[in-house]
């Protein structure tokens, strides 16, 4: 006797056994999508408390699946991953068939959850470990972008716009270091204000561009006079400041005379004559804060200033 024979014979059976204890999902669906009838197989692989009746089955599909593709004849075989009430992905293979309807056309989903074969279950471990490499090759990519982008800011918000060098906050906050250094090892330390001479007279003369121009040269011959420690700064307008490490006053007025006769010999487009600049000089005591030294080295620079512009003088 053939199975067949025998299923024909007990189709009540067969439907107990697929209504109420069977682990295959069996689902009745229009061809919209929507769930007509399924069976406790169907709602406890998924976990649902009762039958999802009227829901259109995407809901339940994981993003990740194939897509659900209806037949157009008789029966084609399905891969789906469906998502359970954990939220846990279940891999299913099966069938879906269409059904005969006069009104209307309904379809027969049959499926098992897939049990992995071992060579399928290497294959996706492969699988996810190349992903896994990708996903920290390019997270390895982002984040030295995003380094790269963090650098990139605090250069902008460090750097004067148009000489290049430190602005103000950013030299004062490499001061505050450089006294702490000086503290810290007890050696000395030299500050240098430095003001263009006439500088507005210059802007009137030959117009701001021609001024921007004069900065931004007053700023690379200084920078080439300096050694690697030293940290030059844009206080402001045409004033800039020095601070030399390990540098105490006297030898900062050498290094200031030095710089002085290079601005003064420097010979700038569309000027006429010779461009100057004052320079006041304080070295850091330890009585000195970061107000009291940057007052005296301007105090300096004033005096330089008062007495004829284009010289030094120091204030102790």
């Amino acid at each position: 006797m053939k199975l067949s024979e025998i299923i024909i014979q007990i189709p009540e059976i067969i439907h107990l056994y697929f209504e109420n204890f069977s682990e295959s999902g069996l689902l009745i669906i229009k061809k919209s999508g929507e769930i007509v009838d399924c069976n406790s197989g169907f709602t406890k692989m998924l976990g649902l408390a009762k039958k999802p009746l009227g829901h259109n089955i995407k809901e339940f599909i994981s993003n990740g699946s194939l897509k659900l593709k209806i037949p157009n004849d008789s029966f084609t075989k399905i891969s789906l991953l469906f998502r359970n009430d954990r939220k846990c992905e279940l891999f299913t293979k099966g069938y879906i068939f269409k059904l005969n309807d006069n009104l209307e056309e309904y379809y027969l989903i049959i499926f098992d959850q897939h049990r992995l074969t071992y060579n399928e279950l290497v294959a996706k471990l492969s699988k996810l470990n190349d992903e896994v490499v990708d996903l920290s090759r390019q997270l390895k990519k982002k984040n030295s972008q995003l380094k790269e982008a963090i650098n990139t800011v605090k250069r902008i918000m460090n750097t004067d716009h148009l000489t290049g060098i430190l602005n103000r906050r950013a030299f004062e906050k490499s001061l505050k270091r450089e006294i702490s250094f000086a503290i810290r090892h007890k050696m000395p330390l030299s500050i240098i204000m430095i003001d263009i001479d006439h500088f507005k007279k210059i802007n009137d003369t030959y117009g701001h561009e021609t001024g921007d121009l004069v900065l931004k040269r007053f700023a690379i011959t200084i920078q080439k006079s300096l050694r690697e420690e030293d940290i030059l700064g844009r206080f402001g307008g045409e004033e800039f400041i020095l601070a030399l490490p390990n540098t105490n006053s006297e030898h900062a007025l050498d290094a200031s005379e030095r710089i002085r006769q290079k601005i003064e010999q420097k010979k700038i487009r569309y000027i006429r004559g010779n461009i100057t600049a004052s320079f006041g000089i304080t070295e850091f005591s330890p009585s000195d804060d970061i107000r009291s030294l940057l007052k005296r080295a301007d105090d300096a620079l004033y005096e330089a200033k008062r007495n004829g512009r284009n010289r030094c003088e120091i204030k102790k």
